[in-house]
């Protein structure tokens, strides 16, 4: 039995060869699948555009329903989803501007959380140099632990994983490790 070739937009496999395979490649019902399957991935901005160019499609108006159906070129949209689309596209572009917005307002985030590290940078070298300085002499020290957040583009998900969130205090000082380095 010779290599096949299997189609992933057709969920069908067949003998491959450059002749077969052309003319799958080439043939009506894969042309509409893998035409279905990047519609289904559009942006509802081209989607709106492409619809303000089209007429609206009669028979999809009158009974619901169009023979044609993707491949018409008429519209498919009735006033309330051009809405809804204009809508949800405004939406998402007020979502960028104020992200757009906020990234001015992380270079002072930056600049603190930046500051905050060299600072307990210094105080751990400090506690380090004491440490190495002193070994006889037993020290309380004072114990530094980083301050973990949830990155920002998780914070909208309901049930995260219990491996994506951030430790607690009380867990990270509850734990027992053998050996503990810098």
């Amino acid at each position: 039995m010779g290599k096949r070739y299997y189609c992933e937009y057709c969920d069908k496999s067949f003998a491959d060869n450059p002749i077969s395979r052309k003319t799958h490649l080439t043939g009506n019902s894969h042309l509409q699948i893998r035409k279905a399957h990047y519609d289904a991935l559009r942006d509802e901005k081209d989607i709106l555009n492409e619809d303000r160019n089209k007429k609206p499609c009669r028979a999809y108006l009158s009974t619901g329903e169009c023979k044609f159906g993707d491949r018409c070129q008429y519209s498919h949209l009735t006033n309330e989803d051009r809405a809804r689309l204009s809508d949800h596209i405004a939406v998402k572009e007020e979502l960028t501007q104020s992200r757009l917005r906020g990234k001015s307002n992380s270079k002072t985030d930056l600049k603190e959380s930046l500051n905050k590290w060299t600072e307990n940078l210094i105080k751990r070298q400090k506690l380090e140099k004491d440490m190495k300085e002193e070994p006889d002499r037993v020290k309380t020290r004072e114990i530094y632990l980083p301050e973990y957040k949830l990155a920002e583009c998780l914070q909208s998900f309901p049930n995260i994983p219990p491996s994506l969130l951030p430790p607690e205090r009380k867990e990270i000082l509850s734990s027992h490790y053998v050996e503990w380095g810098w």
